[in-house]
Parts: C-alpha cells; structure tokens; sequence
C-alpha cells in the first residue's frame, strides 16, 4: 500500500474497512437514530469509531451493548430493528470481503434463530436480564458442544479422550 492510500485503519495498524462494515454502522445508525433521536446517532458514531479502529467483532459487541442500553425500557421492535440493523457488522468480522455466500447463509440462518430465541425468551420471562443469562447459557452450551465436535470431526482427540 503506497502512502497516498492512508486510511485510519493503516494508520491503527489494522485492516480495513468491508462494505459490509459500511452497510452495517449506516444502517445501524439509521435504526437507533429514528428511534433514539440524537442518544442514537452517538451510538452510531460510536461503532463507527469501534468498526474503524480495530478488527474483528468489537464494532458488533459495541453495537449491541448500546442497543442494549439504548432500549432497556423499549418494546422488542425496536430492539429487534437495531440486533437486525447489526448483523452487516457480525458478517464482516465472521468473513473477508467478499464473504461466501453458503457461509453468510448459514450465519444469517443462525443469528436469525438466535433472536428468535432471545425475543421467546423475553416474552415469556418476567425481567429481561433472565432472558439474557438463559440466552448465555444456551451459547455457551452450544459453542460448547460445537468445540467438541469439531475436534472429534478433525482427529484432534483419540476415541478414548473423546468420549469425556
């Protein structure tokens, strides 16, 4: 990369910013601001500083924690709106540009049931914050499960090891 092509993330050291990273601070940005007037665009510029000064899913995490802190007392539209609004950002973290598209497929599939599984949990669940610690467990029993098997599946662990 010559001089002339300095972007912040050169300057930062990291790499640089997808469409996808574009698609997904505007759109996320749009969804808090209609909602949250000017607290919802600081959101957005928010991740869009997290989305240009690292790598990796840092922009999604922000994104989501201040959705979070945007519309603790909301409705779950609003809420659902702005975890759909940020999806773009979890895609670009997951995937280089361009991203396959079985992959991103699949990942949508995912986050899709993912909120589905929150939304049930928040409707039936008297306080938002049991929604969020079942919805933490679940994911962290299923990274688990997933993490076993993937090491079975690639030979990793001999059968004896395997089936602790």
């Amino acid at each position: 990369m010559n001089q002339s092509e300095l972007t912040i993330r050169t300057v930062l050291d990291a790499n640089e910013l997808t469409p996808m990273d574009a698609a997904g601070v505007l759109c996320f940005t749009l969804a808090v601001g209609l909602t949250s007037g000017p607290w919802g665009v600081a959101a957005g510029v928010l991740v869009l500083v997290a989305a240009a000064a690292t790598e990796g899913p840092l922009a999604f995490v922000v994104a989501q924690l201040t959705a979070v802190s945007l519309f603790g007392d909301a409705g779950l539209v609003a809420v659902g709106g702005a975890q759909l609004a940020a999806f773009p950002l979890l895609a670009s973290a997951a995937y280089g540009w361009p991203p396959d598209r079985a992959r991103l497929a699949r990942l949508a599939a995912g986050y899709v049931v993912a909120l589905g599984v929150a939304w049930a949990l928040w409707s039936t669940l008297r306080w938002a914050w049991q929604a969020a610690a079942v919805a933490a467990v679940l994911a962290a029993a299923v990274a688990y499960g997933l993490h076993r098997y993937e090491r079975v599946a690639l030979g990793l662990v001999d059968a004896p090891e395997a089936e602790r």
